[in-house]
């Protein structure tokens, strides 16, 4: 019986033995927002996996129709937050851990880890599904970044995936909270294939039929080879890529000297493309401490290895969900649902370089990933 906000594991017998590992987020109702409980569970059966040696790879996907993974559950955070005025938000700062050792372990996982990125993959759910070797969306995806809208800002590897995005495109999606299409996730290097959304159940069979073996590198060839007959074979018709279609503004405008021009050149876009006037309006809404934080936190993740990435976003979360920008934002968008945040600041220029640097500041002597990354 499946349980719901769960993480859903099925061992899927292979023809010569050992077993195809599917791992799914539970929570349907909530469009799969992930909770301390799957996050804690997602990654000890990740270690199991990793660790048994009848598991040849991982096919991680998401419950319902309408979402693989929308991203964390924000109100229990900041609950956490709240709980505890001034001090540390003892389960917040737990799910965070987790949640970044799963994903660490996606990234660093000896077998191959196929995502099936269908429907919303946003925040969290971005962050999982770019760790896999194999990653997959879908004619019915829709991604997105959208931190800046309740005051907390990209995470879960974003310091260093956004990085790995063409020229200035990962700092305009963090900024703007801008969708991406399927072929904005190719194109910017977010997926590898897409596929029908229909064709799931043919996919998972035809890549438990393969010929696997004990081999990984060997496994991971022949299920590149697999799924790039199927993309062939299916054809998806995918529509241009905003991303790249505006390249060349984007870049222009992003290399502008400081945060501050750069805010106010997106933000007072006037020109026809409806995509362009949506980002430009996703930034003007949203929490102008996080833009300024966004900027930071890309420069320094961009010298960072992978691993010390996630230890600086853990020490970010920590920090920046018992702001009041954070509680003000989810307020907003989550709990009363007006969309009209009262943010401490109107833009960039207004903020506190000293408020921005304290972020970065340690609450813990030893940080709580180097114990997790040891597992």
């Amino acid at each position: 019986m499946q349980v719901e906000y769960s993480v859903c594991f099925e061992r899927h017998p292979l023809p010569a033995g050992g077993y195809l590992a599917q791992l799914t987020l539970n929570a349907p109702a909530r469009l799969n927002a992930l909770t301390p409980e799957m996050v804690t569970l997602l990654h000890k059966l990740l270690l199991e996996i990793r660790d048994d040696q009848e598991a040849v790879a991982v096919f991680l996907d998401g419950a319902g129709e309408r979402a693989f993974c929308v991203g964390a559950d924000t109100l229990r955070i900041r609950e956490s937050a709240l709980a505890n005025p001034g001090g540390t938000a003892v389960e917040a700062d737990a799910f965070f851990s987790c949640e970044y050792a799963a994903a660490h372990l996606i990234h660093r996982f000896p077998k191959p880890v196929i995502c099936w990125g269908s429907g919303i993959v946003m925040g969290a759910g971005l962050g999982l599904m770019v760790g896999g070797s194999h990653r997959i969306v879908t004619n019915k995806s829709t991604l997105a970044m959208p931190e800046i809208s309740i005051g907390l800002f990209p995470n879960v590897g974003a310091s260093w995936f956004l990085g790995q995005m063409p020229g200035a495109t990962g700092l305009f999606t963090a900024l703007t909270s801008a969708y991406l299409s399927p072929a904005d996730a190719l194109y910017a290097g977010l997926a590898d294939y897409c596929l029908h959304d229909k064709n799931k159940t043919d996919v998972l069979r035809k890549i438990i039929n393969l010929d696997w073996c004990d081999d990984s590198e060997w496994n991971a060839e022949q299920l590149t080879e697999c799924l790039t007959d199927i993309e062939a074979e299916q054809g998806v018709v995918l529509q241009q890529s905003s991303l790249k279609d505006h390249r060349g503004w984007i870049d222009d405008v992003c290399a502008l000297p400081s945060p501050a021009a750069v805010e106010m050149r997106i933000c007072g876009y006037t020109g026809n493309s409806e995509w362009l006037q949506l980002a430009a309006q996703g930034l003007a809404r949203g929490a102008s401490s996080t833009a300024k934080l966004i900027f930071q936190q890309l420069q320094t993740g961009r010298n960072l290895s992978l691993a010390d990435v996630f230890k600086m976003e853990l020490v970010l979360s920590s920090n920046r969900v018992r702001d009041p920008e954070f509680a003000e934002g989810v307020r907003a968008r989550l709990i009363d649902r007006d969309r009209d945040p009262r943010w401490c600041y109107k833009s960039i220029a207004e903020v506190p370089d000293s408020e921005i640097d304290a972020l970065f500041e340690s609450p813990w002597p030893i940080n709580p990933l180097n114990k997790l990354f040891a597992l």
